[in-house]
């Protein structure tokens, strides 16, 4: 058991847990009235205007303020919660169920993938018809 805790499918989850942890505390730290830290960059018009905005508000369970800053917000919000948890499970899976493991790896990956481009590729395809 000791051994697990080097498997690089574990250190990856526990590692991508803490960061989607990370990213959940900014936006439940930082209000929506205030200024973030981050700031964009890019000049014109973005699909991505209000999201932080947004998901602070979503920490917060203000979905009708969320969807004002950013019509995108809840899909990616999402997301975020839903691939913590299954960085959870599925780690746990993977340690009590060793004769599983590709299986699992694999299937992680592929929705992992789908769950990605379900919340951000609305997004994007429409700030690449905005330009």
């Amino acid at each position: 058991m000791r051994g697990i805790w080097r498997e690089p499918y574990i250190i990856c989850n526990l590692i991508f847990a803490g960061v989607l942890a990370a990213v959940l505390a900014y936006f439940g730290i930082f209000s929506s009235a205030g200024d973030y830290p981050v700031h964009a960059l890019a000049p014109g018009t973005l699909t991505s205007t209000g999201l932080q905005r947004a998901l602070s508000e979503l920490m917060r369970g203000n979905l009708s303020d969320a969807l004002q800053f950013n019509c995108y917000s809840v899909g990616i919000f999402a997301f975020f919660v839903v691939q913590l948890v299954m960085r959870l499970v599925f780690s746990a899976v993977f340690i009590f169920c060793a004769d599983k493991r590709r299986r699992l790896i694999l299937t992680d990956a592929i929705i992992s993938t789908l769950l990605f481009l379900c919340a951000f590729a609305p997004m994007a395809i429409r700030q690449m018809l905005i330009n």
